[in-house]
Order: structure tokens, then sequence, then C-alpha cells
């Protein structure tokens, strides 16, 4: 009967620490998902900006040439950025970029329309 009272109280503390080992691992994914949400948003804000500066470089492009018109990408390595593409019509030009830090990439655009002797920007996103 001693042997018996000895396995059944093993058996349990097996059990409970099985069960808080699993709740303690649950715990520590469900933390970690959580940092990992927190540094894939800050990331994106980052991108958010990068993807800004791009499009900067692309107005003050177009303000020096106003025929600028990359036929590829053009990788801005500095600000973690590309300029996608540049697209005519007529006066307008529609400006795409990308910010891609840590591949969380945000794209953005932006619309300028060309005068004589400057230009105008007339919306981003």
């Amino acid at each position: 009967m001693k042997n018996k009272k000895g396995f059944v109280a093993l058996v349990i503390v097996l059990f409970v620490s099985g069960t808080l080992l699993a709740l303690s691992f649950s715990s520590s994914i469900e933390t970690a998902l959580f940092f990992d949400q927190a540094l894939r948003k800050e990331y994106r804000a980052m991108n958010y900006y990068y993807a800004q500066d791009c499009l900067d470089q692309a107005i003050l492009a177009l303000a020096h040439d106003y025929f600028f018109e990359p036929t590829f990408p053009v990788i801005i390595s500095d600000y973690h950025c590309s300029i996608l593409s540049i697209e005519k019509n007529g006066d307008t030009r529609t400006i795409f970029t990308v910010g891609h830090f840590m591949n969380a990439k945000v794209y953005r655009q932006a619309t300028v329309r060309l005068h004589a002797h400057n230009l105008e920007i007339v919306s981003t996103n």
C-alpha cells in the first residue's frame, strides 16, 4: 500500500509540473509574438518616413530635371527606400516609392504638377 501512495504522488507531481511547464511555454510564445508585432509596427512607421524621403528625392530630381523618368527602380540605400516609378500624365507626374527597411515595406505616392519655372505638390498618400 505504501508503494501505491508514492506512485500516485509522483504522478500528481509530474502532471502538475507538466501543466505548469505548458502554461509557461505558451505564455513565453505569446510574449515573443507581442514583441515581434511591436517591432514590426516600429519598422512600418520607420518605412513610412523612409518612403517619404524617397518622395522628397524624386521631387527634388524633378525640380532640377523635368524629364526625370527612371525606367527601373532607383534604390537609395542610405534612406532604405526606392523610387519605383514616375508616371507622366500631361503636366502632372505621379511618383511611386517604397520604404523597405527590414522587409516591412510601406508604399507611398505623390502627385506633382509641373509649371514653367517650378512645381507644385498636389497630393501625397
